[in-house]
């Protein structure tokens, strides 16, 4: 390959002439959040799938199937007639949970006794199951109250005295940070910046590796630095933008309202992009291999999402966990994320993840002095026959 000459390799050339490069930077941040937003735009499960057995049939049985099917987590798809059937269907996945009415329900309901109504349901699937299990609980008190208040309006008390007896007091569960407890707020503005950190690692590395097969790097720590400025800083550039647009999808589509200053999401944002880029360099630099590189980067920075203590805070991982979670740059913009939108938190506490994010700055001149001169791709093998 005739080398190129180096004064034309800038960022905005590699971003004109490398449609891989230009789609990883450009077209998929913004796509891939709105991807997300479009699977959890809902906030939260709707009509799960659940199965009765209903071993009474009586008018009781009934009221209770359709206090189920109202409940908007719920729909009640599925009767069988015996729990082994039931059973089947719930392994097999046809249903996601099973509820059992037993025989004689009415009878025990009309005597004041309790009778019990069983649930199973499939715990394998984390989110689905918990839902199910409070619609269920919610379900189950609502029912109980009703019961409860026609029995005892049945035995002469008062109306008020009924319903103070039969529901006396019912607790009610708030999310300090997530009121109308939307998955979709919670989850997207957390999944969508470990995404996005993917993207970055997966540009740089690319943009990289065009601009060392085109022409050498120069010798000099100097001029090596100002060729990597000229490189990636068209790129930086325009990934920052892309995580302004996230947020701004974030507050057009979630209605994502942060409690403290913005200003400081942009410059944690900005400061992610720097680390993640620094990340890859030392990565390229280690290994001067395009391909390889790209499956290091992959396997360092896939478990983002697991590690950055959203899902599973990060006191209770162990010490693998912990300190993985801790070597990514998204772990720390999160951190900041979650002071700045939900906390409004002052600038002591903000500190902190920002000035993690700048020592990921700390390998980048070793990096850049270490990047190989050249990248020469590997010939095709020719298989004969």
């Amino acid at each position: 390959m005739k080398p190129s000459d180096p004064s034309s390799l800038t960022g905005w050339r590699g971003l004109r002439e490398q449609p891989w490069i230009l789609a990883v930077a450009v077209w998929l941040p913004p796509l891939v959040t709105l991807l997300f937003i479009a699977v959890f735009v809902t906030g939260s499960p709707r009509a799960l799938s659940i199965g009765v057995v209903d071993l009474d049939h009586s008018q009781q049985s009934r009221a209770l199937q359709r206090l189920l099917n109202a409940n908007p987590a719920l729909e009640l798809t599925h009767s069988y007639p015996s729990a082994q059937e039931g059973s089947k269907a719930l392994k097999q996945g046809e249903i996601l949970a099973l509820v059992i009415i037993p025989a004689h329900f009415n009878r025990d309901l009309i005597r004041g006794t309790s009778p019990e109504v069983t649930a199973f349901y499939n715990s394998q699937y984390l989110l689905a199951g918990k839902f199910i299990a409070s619609a269920l609980s919610q379900t189950s008190f609502s029912f109980a109250a009703r019961s409860g208040l026609a029995l005892r309006l049945g035995q002469g008390q008062s109306l008020p005295q009924a319903m103070a007896g039969a529901a006396p007091l019912r607790p009610q569960i708030t999310s300090l940070y997530n009121p109308g407890m939307s998955y979709a707020r919670f989850l997207v503005t957390s999944i969508a910046p470990a995404a996005w950190q993917i993207l970055i690692v997966v540009s740089t590395v690319l943009l990289l590796g065009w601009r060392l097969e085109k022409a050498p790097l120069p010798d000099g720590f100097g001029p090596r630095c100002h060729a990597c400025y000229r490189l990636l800083g068209p790129l930086f550039l325009v990934l920052w933008l892309q995580g302004l647009i996230m947020l701004v999808l974030f507050q057009s589509w979630l209605g994502w309202d942060p409690e403290g200053n913005v200003f400081w999401l942009m410059v944690g944002m900005a400061l992610m992009v720097l680390a993640v880029q620094s990340m890859a360099i030392l990565i390229l630099a280690v290994l001067p291999n395009t391909v390889r590189a790209l499956s290091i980067c992959a396997a360092y920075l896939a478990p983002a999402f697991a590690f950055m203590g959203i899902t599973f805070p990060r006191g209770d991982m162990n010490a693998l966990a912990w300190t993985w979670g801790g070597l990514m740059p998204s772990t720390h913009y999160m951190e900041l994320q979650v002071a700045v939108a939900d906390h409004g938190a002052g600038l002591s506490v903000l500190l902190p993840p920002l000035f993690i994010l700048l020592l990921f700055l700390l390998p980048l001149p070793l990096a850049i002095h270490s990047l190989p001169s050249r990248i020469i791709e590997d010939p095709v093998a020719q298989v004969t026959p």
